[in-house]
């Protein structure tokens, strides 16, 4: 178990109506929390919070806004801000693997793929550790792992809420276990209920977090304010969880709490070179920005950002090769500061330099499991990424920009620049321009990593020989002297797919891809393209080698992959002359170059191997 808590406070409290008072509860011996915490100013001094009960006092550092109407800690989502840590040599409290209860009340403004209020927990693919109380993008949840589940290896049971988080809106919330029944309270009222965990909870090595969620690979701040933490060494009944619920219910019939600034869209990057790199964020009112950057911590450079709500910053005179550390601080109006967590990113390579990269395509609006696959992904540590476009299912709506495509996937594009090519979901919409901003004209560019070039084009607008985006390709591609060739787009030139190119099951013959697209072909081999890469059919396939409309080993080998959430297609019955590989799954592949060598690997939503090529020059 560490011996450190870590806990990042978060954002506070607006439109207060009245004066709250905190009276504690009046617990029986038998049911007093061994660790409890109030986010009270007069109980703060010297970066320290002392605490009600137990003897364990939370070390804040930054500079919390404290709310003395509702006694709470006000934040706005910077893990680097409000982290509570206690300092080394210092005793912990002794937490219970037979039973437990954890308590907050808490005011979420925005959610996100998963966050934490109070834990100790290690989730990953392999298994998972601890327990939390936390949320996701829509409803509270609770999870823990035990030596009774799956055989006592590490398995994560998570349960959620029935009711949906209400932004801006004061929640008390209750988990428990005791030994064999997991439980979640929100306002007084069981809403979840599970069996699948029996015996002792397996402790995880990571730290304790209170206001945050914290694990070996993943930081995922709080948007919002806390008021109170507890933790118990038993599972508390429902009746002490109603009389702890009636203390504070008058923060329940607040008017939820408006106008807190907060980053809309969390710091993350585009267009990597060899010496530069681009940030974006997005913050909910008008703020100045400043990037900090540098090799090491202290960051000794920055660049600012002028008054607004969307930001972009160029990032110049940079090392090739190099990783960088890099902050972002908006100052609103009002002098309030929205601060982000320090974050990593690297410089493109240099030709001769190994490299890997990730490619994904049709997130469109399937938030859970978009992050799932974000996360499989970044555990891959990919060096940057490529979307094959209908990056969501409606461009026109901000809503689905927020919360289905950056939210889950903050922590991906934090720290690996993503460069997409525009799908048709997209609509060739404004908010499409105003996220991504690439080489002009955006809609079609060209960039350089290693010893491989790369070529977007939209797929969308006409494309005719000779004018507008083919003269354009055509060009880089003859000027072109790298070793490897990359070209993406969102519609498939070659396709298995069952009824976007022919009704398969119901009489009707394939045409195997979009037609207009097949021009392309004749131009991809001629300047011996190596790979072709696309979205649009919401499945995963790999062509053999093609030339000429054949299977021929001189030709280009054309990839779909468009399993990044978009609700899920099938093949023909019958396999195609072309399919080397197909699978219908959620997924992301991977490419590594090294030298004369280019491998494939492509992996489903839980971090399974489902696919493998090499080619060699």
């Amino acid at each position: 178990m560490s011996t450190r808590f870590v806990a990042a406070m978060v954002a506070g409290s607006a439109c207060v109506l009245f004066i709250l008072a905190n009276l504690p509860v009046e617990w029986a011996n038998d049911k007093a929390p061994i660790a409890k915490w109030l986010f009270d100013a007069d109980k703060f001094s010297s970066g320290k919070l002392d605490p009600t009960e137990g003897a364990w006092p939370l070390h804040i550092l930054g500079e919390p806004k404290w709310d003395k109407q509702t006694s709470s800690a006000h934040f706005s989502g910077g893990m680097d801000q409000g982290v509570l840590v206690f300092k080394k040599g210092e005793s912990v409290p002794k937490i219970n693997p037979e039973a437990l209860s954890l308590e907050a009340w808490v005011r979420l403004d925005c959610g996100s793929r998963m966050g934490g209020l109070i834990g100790m927990v290690d989730d990953n693919r392999y298994g998972g550790q601890g327990f939390s109380l936390g949320y996701d993008e829509d409803r509270f949840r609770f999870g823990l792992a035990t030596e009774g589940a799956r055989k006592g290896d590490g398995v994560l049971t998570w349960i959620r809420s029935q009711s949906p988080i209400k932004p801006g809106v004061w929640t008390h919330l209750v988990a428990t276990y005791d030994g064999s029944t997991m439980c979640l309270y929100v306002n007084g009222r069981m809403e979840a209920k599970s069996t699948e965990q029996q015996g002792p909870i397996i402790m995880a090595s990571a730290p304790f977090v209170v206001g945050g969620y914290a694990d070996d690979d993943e930081r995922v701040p709080l948007v919002g304010s806390m008021k109170s933490a507890a933790l118990f060494d038993i599972a508390l009944n429902v009746e002490a969880i109603i009389t702890s619920y009636k203390q504070d219910m008058a923060l329940t019939s607040l008017a939820p709490a408006t106008g807190i600034p907060y980053f809309l869209v969390t710091p993350y990057l585009q267009y990597p070179t060899t010496d530069s790199i681009r940030v974006g964020f997005e913050t909910s009112e008008e703020s100045a920005g400043v990037v900090e950057f540098g090799e090491e911590i202290p960051l000794k450079r920055k660049v600012e950002t002028p008054l607004g709500t969307m930001h972009h910053a160029t990032l110049e005179g940079l090392k090739t090769s190099t990783s960088y550390f890099y902050k972002v601080t908006a100052t609103t109006k009002g002098g309030d500061k929205i601060a982000g967590q320090v974050l990593t990113f690297k410089t493109a390579a240099l030709p001769g330099e190994s490299f890997n990269f990730a490619v994904f395509g049709d997130s469109q609006r399937n938030r859970r499991m978009t992050g799932q696959v974000a996360t499989r992904a970044f555990e891959n540590r990919p060096s940057f990424l490529l979307h094959l476009g209908d990056v969501v299912d409606d461009g026109a709506d901000k809503g689905q920009w927020l919360h289905d495509l950056f939210r889950p996937c903050q922590e991906l594009f934090g720290r690996v620049a993503m460069m997409p090519t525009i799908g048709n979901h997209e609509k060739n919409h404004p908010f499409y321009y105003q996220y991504f901003n690439l080489p002009a004209p955006e809609f079609h560019y060209k960039f350089t990593w290693g010893d491989a070039d790369f070529f977007a084009i939209d797929s969308n607008k006409p494309l005719v020989p000779g004018e507008g985006q083919l003269a354009w390709l055509e060009k880089e591609l003859a000027s072109s002297k790298a070793k490897w060739k990359f070209c993406y787009h969102h519609h498939p030139c070659y396709s298995s797919d069952s009824d976007d190119y022919g009704d398969t099951f119901n009489g009707k013959q394939s045409t195997f891809g979009t037609e207009k697209l097949r021009q392309l072909a004749s131009l991809y081999e001629k300047y011996r393209v190596d790979m072709v890469m696309n979205g649009h059919i919401h499945a995963y396939e790999r062509t053999f080698p093609i030339k000429g409309n054949k299977v021929d080993d001189s030709g280009v080998v054309y990839l779909t992959s468009g399993g990044f959430g978009a609700g899920l297609e099938n093949f023909t019955p019958t396999p195609s002359y072309f399919k080397a590989a197909n699978r219908v799954d959620y997924h992301m592949v991977l490419f590594t170059i090294h030298g004369n060598s280019l491998q494939l690997r492509a992996y489903d939503k839980d971090g399974h191997l489902f696919d493998s090529w090499m080619k060699t020059k």
